[in-house]
Parts: structure tokens; C-alpha cells; sequence
């Protein structure tokens, strides 16, 4: 009988520690709960204004994915692959940047540093023209596979 009451002080005060901070970050999986009062593009998404939960997925890669979610109903919303980040001094808050915008586009999300940490994501900008990798340029096809004729 004494073991079910210790069991029971011991259950109970595990309850009360897990609810006693529940919007905490998570230092595994880097879950930070933000509130956002205009549209914000991450990635190619744009999240319109709420409250959101981001976290990194636990991959056995090491690839920088975010799962963004609804955070009052847990709502999957997103998933974006970014790029490592670095800054040279942590500081206690997670740090947002952005990339520069004109007036009337949604601010997009440039990188996301973690609470205490120098390490962060970087996300891409789809507002800007991608790259030009090679030149194009005309060709005289003969119709010949491999240079041969």
C-alpha cells in the first residue's frame, strides 16, 4: 500500500513539472514557439500571421530541416531545408533576420539562430532569380548519339 502512495507523490510530481512550463524551448530539437503579426515567407512558404511552432527534424543526416506547425491545434504547415549558420557571439534569445523587401511583399525569413548557441539555418531567398549555371548556347546537331555518326 505504501509503494502505490509513493508511486502515485512520484507520478503526480512528474505531471506537475511537465506542465509547469510547457512553451519552453526544446534544446534537442531547437523548438521555438513564435508569434508573427504580419505574413512571413520561409523558404518558399508564407506563413500568415499566428502563433507557430518551429523545430528541427531529427534526421540521421545532417541536413537543416524545419518543421513548422500551427501551435494552438499542432497543424503541420511546413517543411523547409535550409543551410548552416554561424554567428561569432550567442546571445539568451533565439535571433531572427531577414532579407531586404520592398513595401507590400512578406518579409522572408533569412536565418533562424538558436537560444545561447552560435549555430543557426539559414533559409533561401525565393524573391531573388536563381543563378545562371551555364551559358546556353547553339548547337548543330547531327542527330548522333555520343559523336557518332
Amino acid at each position: 500500500m505504501k509503494s502505490i502512495r509513493v508511486l502515485t507523490v512520484v507520478s503526480l510530481g512528474l505531471l506537475a513539472g511537465f506542465l509547469a512550463n510547457p512553451l519552453k524551448a526544446d534544446d534537442f530539437n531547437k523548438e521555438t514557439i513564435v508569434k508573427i503579426d504580419n505574413p512571413m515567407k520561409v523558404g518558399n512558404v508564407v506563413l500568415p500571421p499566428g502563433k507557430y511552432d518551429f523545430q528541427l527534424a531529427l534526421t540521421q543526416t545532417n541536413m537543416n530541416v524545419v518543421y513548422i506547425r500551427d501551435a494552438r491545434n499542432n497543424h503541420f504547415v511546413a517543411t523547409v531545408i535550409g543551410n548552416s549558420a554561424y554567428r561569432p557571439v550567442p546571445h539568451g534569445n533565439s535571433g531572427w533576420t531577414f532579407y531586404p523587401s520592398v513595401p507590400g511583399e512578406e518579409a522572408a525569413l533569412k536565418t533562424w539562430y538558436f537560444a545561447g548557441e552560435t549555430d543557426g539555418i539559414q533559409f533561401p531567398d525565393y524573391n531573388q532569380p536563381l543563378p545562371v549555371l551555364a551559358k546556353s548556347h547553339t548547337s548543330t546537331s547531327t542527330g548522333a548519339v555520343g559523336g557518332m555518326k
